[in-house]
């Protein structure tokens, strides 16, 4: 009976033992795992800060890039009616003078 108190007390003090070495061992691993997600979530949040940037530059340079041809655009068109309206007026002169 005593020897069986005595393997009781025994085992008992293994498991505590154990168990506490695989509660530090869990939380060493849980801070390990931690401190990889950590790293891994400041690098994936600075690799879509440099894509965001590029995008961005990219989408401000083909904003300017349309800006410029809405202008090129624009002028050839004012040209174009300011030239039909010279003619149109010369021809206005011109119908008015064979009338007189």
């Amino acid at each position: 009976m005593r020897e069986q108190v005595f393997m009781n007390r025994v085992l008992s003090s293994e498991l505590s033992c154990k168990t506490q070495t695989a509660k530090r061992e869990q939380v060493f691993v849980n801070r390990v795992l931690s401190s990889e997600l950590s790293c891994k979530t400041e690098t994936a949040m600075r690799e879509q800060v440099f894509v965001n940037r590029v995008l961005s530059h990219e989408l401000s340079c083909k904003t300017q890039t349309a800006m410029r041809e809405q202008v090129f655009v624009n002028r050839m068109l004012s040209n174009e009616l300011s030239c039909k309206t010279q003619t149109a007026m010369r021809e206005k002169v011109f119908v008015n003078s064979v009338k007189q």
